[in-house]
């Protein structure tokens, strides 16, 4: 059981219906986020930056931090325009 939880937090994961790594995780879409983001304005426009509860920049996570801090990961495939559960990964 532990191969398979390290398997996910280290591999790209895939789209239960196309097989598609390209996909998009939004942590915010009930409004009850484990992430804070902003926008600072800089020379080239507005960036943004992204935080955990302690102040820790979380730009870039592994799949692992997602289901450690997410109970209902949405997810969604850009490939084939599926929306689906984070347990859902294939």
């Amino acid at each position: 059981m532990k191969t398979n939880r390290k398997k996910k937090m280290t591999e790209k994961n895939n789209c239960p219906h196309c097989k598609s790594t390209k996909l998009e995780y939004y942590p915010d879409v009930d409004g009850a986020s484990w992430v804070r983001h902003i926008y600072v304005q800089t020379k080239n426009g507005w960036e943004i930056k992204v935080f955990a509860d302690e102040d820790k920049d979380v730009s870039t996570i592994q799949t692992g931090k997602i289901f450690q801090e997410d109970m209902m990961p949405y997810m969604y495939c850009i490939s084939c325009t599926a929306e689906f559960h984070g347990r859902d990964l294939a």
